[in-house]
């Protein structure tokens, strides 16, 4: 069986768009919840565990955008992506600026193109969680430090018995501080990832389109480098 943060929930108001998606992703090895609204979402959000919430931007009663707002706030682990099958430079930035992972178009070139993204958006967050996670230790473990050495000193502990108890710590500290140096690299290749396919997005936009619109999505563009 898959790992439970691996399923992804579906939403989107079109049953056929549903039963597109939950084929292509059974057949990729992911288990699949679907909702037709945000409301249905976040009930499902209260009941299961998600790796993933792809949502289409224009839902009946709160849009996606709303929902990305609630998942944003209170599953910050949960990889969110939008699609849309209209093309708007200011929906895009908007849904990134809710914590959007990415952006996906409708009608789709290839579905298995979408469940790469949806992938590769739930390892960018596991990586995210890792890293805080691995800092709150850090944080708590320079805590404790602190608190010890205050103790040692308050109490007047032999020097060598401090010794001691710092080279404990300087050698836990370095086996932490080397799993985040290998945290933050994997982070940094996942970043490069995300950024590449940012800017594929938007070239891939400003190709559909002209004029202004296409110059601003191109200047998009170039900016991620």
């Amino acid at each position: 069986m898959g790992d439970p943060q691996d399923m992804v929930l579906l939403v989107d108001d079109e049953r056929s768009i549903l039963d597109v998606l939950s084929m292509g992703f059974k057949r990729a090895g992911l288990a699949t919840k679907t909702a037709i609204n945000a409301e249905d979402a976040i009930i499902l959000l209260e009941a299961h565990t998600f790796g993933a919430v792809v949502t289409d931007k224009n839902l009946p009663g709160r849009s996606g955008l709303e929902l990305l707002k609630v998942i944003n706030e209170r599953y910050p682990d949960t990889a969110r992506l939008v699609i849309t099958g209209y093309v708007s430079t200011e929906s895009v930035l908007e849904a990134m600026r809710l914590g959007a992972d990415d952006y996906l178009l409708k009608p789709f070139e290839s579905i298995m193109l979408v469940i790469e993204r949806v992938k590769q958006a739930m390892k960018h967050r596991k990586v995210q969680t890792e890293r805080e996670a691995l800092a709150q230790a850090l944080r708590a473990m320079e805590k404790s430090l602190r608190k010890s050495e205050s103790t040692i000193f308050q109490k007047g502990t032999e020097l060598d018995l401090f010794q001691n108890v710092v080279d404990l710590k300087i050698e836990d500290a370095t086996a932490e501080l080397t799993a985040r140096v290998a945290l933050l690299e994997t982070e940094l290749e996942v970043e490069k990832e995300r950024r590449v396919a940012i800017k594929r997005l938007l070239t891939e936009l400003s190709a559909k389109t002209e004029g202004e619109l296409a110059k601003r999505l191109l200047a998009e563009a170039e900016i991620l480098g």
